[in-house]
């Protein structure tokens, strides 16, 4: 059977990723609820809640991993959950994803767990797999001497990083990082911070961040999108925010942890 031609998965005038009207529930328990919000092209957009908001749910519903209740989520303005196999298979190749705990695996090593993505989805041999890999490397700032060390034999900081070259290891247009600075030390934090907006302006990268991380908001984001009584209450940048008269929001910014005085 003849393999039908796709169009191209990428349009300058798309937004990365757009969302409209989304629904999750969970069995009574609401969890989102006409949920809107678009992240623009380049942007490095933080996300941001309380406990229950529903990040983890929002991000799992944009990587096709908890699929929504009900309304329309778009990558790269084709609808996730409605194309074809292929087409799914072209999106998750143009993305690339770093959780939370790194999620490496722990039987290969450091330049292995970046081959994966490139195995998967290219007819690359294994030597060029790994030259690509080892480039990747020295793009998230890893030393090549670790290319052989197991994840167990990593810092906290060196999993990050090795996370974040598995993410890019595909040229990735779109960006997810789910509490990429947790874990670190404040000196760790605020150089992946670093290394994260370099590469997004490097890159042109579009990059969609949940982050509890204040320094990592003011240091790299363009606007911060909250979450609050089931959808978006408020999306800019963090001087607009900081002005905000919703609690949860004021509370977050001039709170006791907070940078400004309440």
């Amino acid at each position: 059977m003849k393999r039908k031609n796709l169009a191209p998965l990428d349009n300058e005038s798309d937004d990365p990723i757009v969302i409209n009207g989304l629904n999750n529930s969970f069995g009574t328990n609401v969890i989102h609820e006409n949920l809107d919000l678009t992240v623009k092209r380049g942007q490095v957009l933080g996300i941001v809640g309380g406990s229950g908001s529903g990040k983890t749910v929002l991000l799992n519903s944009i990587l096709g991993l908890q699929k929504p209740t009900s309304g329309d989520i778009r990558i790269f303005g084709h609808k996730l959950y409605e194309g074809s196999e292929e087409r799914t298979r072209q999106i998750k190749a143009k993305t690339g994803v770093l959780f939370q705990s790194g999620a490496l695996f722990s039987t290969l090593s450091v330049v292995e767990n970046i081959m994966t993505p490139i195995m998967e989805f290219t007819r690359l041999s294994r030597t060029e797999a790994r030259a690509i890999a080892l480039m990747k490397m020295s793009l998230a700032g890893l030393p090549l001497r670790a290319a052989e060390l197991a994840p167990s034999e990593l810092s906290g900081g060196m999993i990050k990083r090795t996370a974040l070259a598995r993410a890019l290891a595909l040229d990735a247009q779109l960006l997810f990082l789910d509490e990429p600075t947790a874990g670190l030390d404040p000196i760790g934090a605020a150089a992946f911070d670093t290394l994260i907006r370099e590469l997004a302006d490097s890159l042109d990268l579009t990059v969609f961040m949940i982050t509890h991380d204040l320094d990592s908001l003011y240091a790299i984001c363009d606007e911060i999108a909250v979450l609050a009584e089931r959808h978006v209450v408020e999306k800019g940048t963090v001087e607009v925010l900081e002005k905000s008269t919703h609690p949860w929001i004021h509370e977050y910014f001039h709170g006791p942890r907070g940078r400004l005085k309440a």
